[in-house]
């Protein structure tokens, strides 16, 4: 794979992991709340990497989404 698409495919599954991981533990009555809080920073931090990974051939004027 070449520069950072593997960081942007790695990043993506971890950001699904991660994303499952709260809802989850967001069903979960009572019990200590920092699990999510620690869950709820991993999709706010794989998020960014998502979103900033691309590589230099997609790094046109597009939108992040297409």
């Amino acid at each position: 794979m070449s520069g950072r698409r593997w960081l942007r495919i790695a990043s993506g599954v971890c950001l699904l992991i991660a994303s499952l991981l709260v809802v989850v533990q967001s069903q979960f009555p009572g019990g200590d709340r920092n699990h999510l809080y620690y869950a709820t920073s991993l999709v706010a931090v794989f998020g960014y990497l998502f979103l900033t990974s691309r590589p230099q051939e997609d790094e046109t004027d597009t939108f992040w989404w297409w």
